[in-house]
């Protein structure tokens, strides 16, 4: 709950559900497919591999872990009737017998596609050194109901069936109408950790291997952080005095610098934004010649990272940015 802070008072603030931006379940689900691995944190971040079709008797969001675990998401945008419980643990016994045919099939509609390989592309958004067996693929489901924080009779019976031993949950969220602007609020666990964008943080950022070659070597050359196209603002994710960690498809993160600009630029011709850094490791000059992998950042700061981003998430403290700096210097010197 979302307060106003009034001379040593506080002011509960009017909440509302999705109805507010008018908008429906659809919408609430495409919203959270979209930035799942933002909103969703308990136990590192996830993959998104199905979302449900029109007049199709389907769960509405379908993701991965790291482990190849299959999460059931059932999203409700205000208040319902009925034993939605009952429903999503009717998907739970339907899609947690399917196979990793199944749910490679799964992956290649929700892509639009017939090609993409769901191994491969597991591995390579949780940074992997190699892909999953087929059989380690939906060998445990979780089941998570999205829904109004004033649901209060959905919560309940949610708690009821974590109690049965079910792995249920229930996620409340909240729209907030402030001074003609909108704000959504998601109930992220454990304990809504995220570190503050507006603190100085570093970010692993993606270099634009699979799309162009020579990105990397125009972004160091010229010591700037550059997107193109359509993720083009995501540089507006750095502040001044951020730490960039350059992460290159294959290789993992070959360089790092600090943000020296206060603002992005623009080049129209390439469709890229930019920002510029002061490189803190040195200078590649047209070759990789040390790297620390995935798997290597996740032994070196304990934690796993979600890599089917351009900007990679979640973002590191000031503390683990000099841990890779340092860790990729140690690597030049030897």
């Amino acid at each position: 709950m979302l307060y106003k802070y009034n001379g040593g008072n506080l002011e509960m603030l009017e909440s509302h559900d999705i109805r507010v931006v008018e908008g429906k379940e659809k919408d609430l689900e495409n919203l959270l497919a979209k930035n799942l691995s933002d909103l969703y944190v308990e136990n590192g971040q996830l993959m998104p591999i199905f979302q449900e079709r029109a007049m199709q008797e389907e769960p509405d969001l379908c993701a991965l872990d790291r482990d190849g675990n299959l999460l059931i998401f059932e999203l409700k945008r205000s208040t319902v009737t009925g034993d939605v419980t009952l429903q999503i643990m009717r998907y739970c016994q339907n899609y947690g017998q399917k196979n990793y045919s199944d749910l490679c099939s799964m992956y290649n509609t929700f892509l639009h596609t017939e090609t993409a390989n769901l191994q491969e592309a597991h591995a390579e958004a949780f940074g992997l050194d190699k892909p999953l067996n087929v059989e380690e693929f939906n060998r445990h489901q979780k089941l998570i109901l999205v829904g109004s924080s004033a649901d209060y009779a959905l919560m309940e019976n949610v708690s009821y069936w974590k109690k049965q031993g079910i792995d249920i949950d229930y996620i409340p969220y909240r729209f907030y109408e402030i001074a003609d602007e909108i704000f959504f609020e998601f109930f992220a666990k454990p304990y809504d950790y995220h570190i503050n964008p507006r603190e100085i943080k570093g970010i692993i950022f993606d270099t634009n291997r699979s799309y162009d070659e020579n990105a990397i070597w125009d972004m160091v050359s010229k010591h700037k952080v550059s997107a193109y196209g359509s993720v083009k603002n995501c540089v507006q994710a750095f502040n001044k005095g951020d730490y960039v960690l350059y992460y290159h498809k294959g290789y993992g993160v070959v360089g790092v610098g600090k943000i020296k600009s206060s603002k992005p630029k623009e080049i129209p011709q390439n469709e890229e934004m930019y920002m510029d850094v002061e490189l803190l490791t040195p200078e590649l000059n047209g070759e990789i010649r040390h790297s620390i992998s995935a798997s290597e950042l996740k032994q070196l700061l304990n934690k796993g990272f979600y890599f089917a981003k351009t900007t990679k998430v979640p973002y590191l403290s000031v503390e683990e940015s000099k841990k890779v700096v340092k860790a990729l210097e140690e690597k030049f010197s030897t």
